[in-house]
């Protein structure tokens, strides 16, 4: 990466950088020590983790999550400026919300719940890594006795967060079937929150870190902040990646779970109802074949012959769209009653469920 200022050499490094050099050299840092650049994350991105690897990062990086408005709490606490607080309190409204089941930490729960977790386990935190709670806790301590400067230049990370989100959502949707939209719904938030936060914090930070030390202090919270979430990684794939490392306090696969969590939700008559949204599995493909004339189903070793009826369905199944908006928009294309479309989808549905080539 190339950045667009002259970064500081050693041998400047007690001149004063102007406000274009410091932004610069902020965002070096991340160029280096992002978290995105962790083989973790590669390998999370890259649809190379199981299962169980995937839950065990959903399920320590709610602490993360959880803990966030705490340390954004403590920072809004030492802000004699009203405006400041104005702003600042944003970010709390951002992760607890404005009422019992919104915002971000709502959110990620619903990501770890989407992958199998009950609800309950995943706020005791019992099955977090110490390395996890030690990490984050720092972060915590790090804002509360820090100056305002450096507590401020920690967030700085929301710089690079959308480039690792991008990659995340795309990744996982592509590269995991029991992960949809819906799970991966805490980052479609964060795309537009944390450009936000990191223009609000990298102008304060420019505006008051007005001597090489204060800046040198930003650029080492900045650091600070980078190694936190790389700490956090390290402990992920040392406990779930790295054969024989696994730690006693580590998650144990199968603990915490939904009952029968690796189950098809669409297994069997009748497990698909008007308002769930139904989805290919992965390996399965609407097709149409050219030497027959016709549509079929693709799924590993099988194939099934699908009648109009059934391609007029299956052409509006994606994963977004449940069973009661798809009878509405056949109703209102054959102009016929939605209720008997309905009833005729699910039957339709619930059969392809059994077999295995549909779920939810």
């Amino acid at each position: 990466m190339t950045a667009p200022f002259p970064l500081p050499s050693a041998a400047d490094a007690q001149r004063l950088l102007s406000p274009e050099e410091m932004e610069a050299a902020l965002r070096d840092i991340g160029a280096r020590r992002y978290h995105n650049l962790h083989p973790f994350h590669r390998l999370l991105h890259d649809g190379k983790l199981s299962k169980d690897q995937v839950r065990a990062w959903a399920l320590n990086r709610y602490y993360y999550q959880a803990m966030i408005p705490v340390k954004d709490a403590a920072v809004l606490a030492r802000m004699e400026d009203a405006s400041l607080r104005r702003v600042w309190r944003q970010r709390i409204v951002d992760h607890d919300g404005d009422s019992p089941g919104d915002g971000g930490i709502e959110r990620w729960l619903k990501l770890a719940e989407g992958v199998g977790f009950r609800r309950d386990y995943v706020e005791s935190t019992q099955g977090i890594l110490s390395a996890t709670r030690f990490s984050v806790d720092a972060y915590v301590h790090f804002v509360k006795e820090r100056s305002l400067l450096e507590a401020i230049a920690s967030s700085l990370t929301e710089m690079f967060s959308p480039t690792i989100i991008s990659e995340r959502v795309a990744g996982m949707l592509k590269n995991y079937d029991f992960i949809t939209k819906d799970t991966l719904a805490y980052f479609d938030k964060r795309l537009t929150q944390a450009p936000r936060d990191a223009e609000f914090a990298i102008d304060y930070v420019k505006q008051h870190a007005t001597t090489p030390e204060l800046q040198r202090q930003a650029m080492a919270a900045l650091t600070f902040k980078c190694n936190v979430l790389w700490t956090q990684l390290d402990a992920l794939y040392f406990s779930y990646v790295a054969p024989g490392m696994t730690p006693p306090d580590a998650w144990t696969p199968g603990t915490g779970l939904v009952p029968d969590a690796d189950t098809p939700k669409a297994a069997g008559t009748g497990t698909i109802g008007p308002t769930d949204v139904p989805r290919l599995p992965r390996g399965v493909r609407l097709r149409h074949d050219e030497v027959r004339g016709q549509y079929v189903l693709l799924a590993p070793e099988r194939t099934f012959d699908l009648d109009a009826n059934a391609v007029a369905v299956l052409s509006l199944v994606d994963g977004i769209r449940s069973v009661r908006d798809i009878a509405g928009m056949l109703a209102e294309k054959f102009a016929a009653d939605r209720s008997v479309i309905e009833a005729d989808i699910l039957v339709m549905l619930n059969d392809l469920a059994t077999k295995r080539v549909l779920e939810r």
